[in-house]
């Protein structure tokens, strides 16, 4: 079975999914690296009020000043995972050299090009780590689909920051294995593997436990496929059982942090 990552160069997410497959004896054929252009600044607006909602659009292009905030102030980056394991410091680029999987480099996932480019490499899985959003059209081309592991319990938990969202509401915490569709976070859920919040006393331990869980889980996942050949049974989702939800502000963060602290 032929195995491609969706990542970027210098993202950790790409190593940290790679050496976790590796654990689970699974061979990872192909590393893809989406090194996209600078896109305009309406494109880029459009992609912020995807992810963060009009807060994050007006953080990002109206100065501190201008809306009242502390200056320098902005929302914490969240790229769907901590850094990888201690024992991991390679990114995506430097994890392929060092254990010899091939590296393509595609400036555009969604033009026509890199279409053809995956295409001809006859992919049977494709697995998320760290690129962007997919469309539709690179969606078709793994014989398998294109898995994802999301930090959050879905359907209830989509979008950004959903570890802490989860956990500022008192819901569930946990991970979700699912298949990519051309909604944010709306695939067909294959897993779920919940995530205990004792000893989560800090974001940063929430979110290193979520990742640490959803790595494990999807490694042992994508082992018994390459082991079946087939996809696993899935469940689809229905729009009315969740929520999108946005980048985390840093001042509630900061709150849940103590809140969290205090739960020792």
């Amino acid at each position: 079975m032929k195995i491609a990552l969706l990542t970027h160069a210098r993202a950790a997410k790409g190593a940290a999914v790679a050496a976790a497959l590796a654990a689970c004896a699974v061979k990872v054929d192909l590393m893809v690296c989406e090194e996209p252009r600078v896109a305009p600044t309406g494109d880029r607006m459009r992609q912020l009020l995807l992810e963060r909602g009009l807060r994050g659009v007006v953080e990002k292009f109206l100065p501190a000043k201008d809306r009242g905030g502390a200056a320098g102030a902005t929302a914490p980056h969240d790229a769907g995972a901590p850094p990888a394991d201690a024992a991991t410091t390679l990114d995506a680029a430097g994890y392929a050299a060092r254990f010899g999987i091939p590296l393509l480099h595609l400036p555009d996932l969604a033009s026509l090009a890199a279409l053809d480019r995956l295409r001809a490499a006859q992919i049977d899985l494709m697995i998320h780590a760290g690129a962007g959003i997919l469309r539709q059209p690179l969606l078709d081309i793994p014989r398998l689909g294109v898995l994802n592991a999301h930090m959050g319990v879905l359907p209830r938990y989509r979008g950004m920051n959903v570890a802490e969202w989860a956990a500022w509401e008192g819901g569930a915490i946990g991970a979700t294995l699912h298949w990519i569709d051309p909604g944010i976070d709306t695939g067909r859920i294959i897993r779920i593997v919940e995530v205990a919040r004792d000893g989560l006393t800090s974001v940063a331990a929430l979110r290193a436990a979520v990742d640490t869980a959803q790595r494990a889980a999807l490694a042992e996942l994508v082992a018994e496929i390459v082991a079946t050949g087939k996809a696993p049974p899935d469940a689809p989702q229905r729009a009315e059982d969740g929520r999108q939800y946005f980048t985390m502000h840093p001042q509630i963060r900061n709150l849940l942090d103590q809140c969290l602290a205090q739960s020792r």
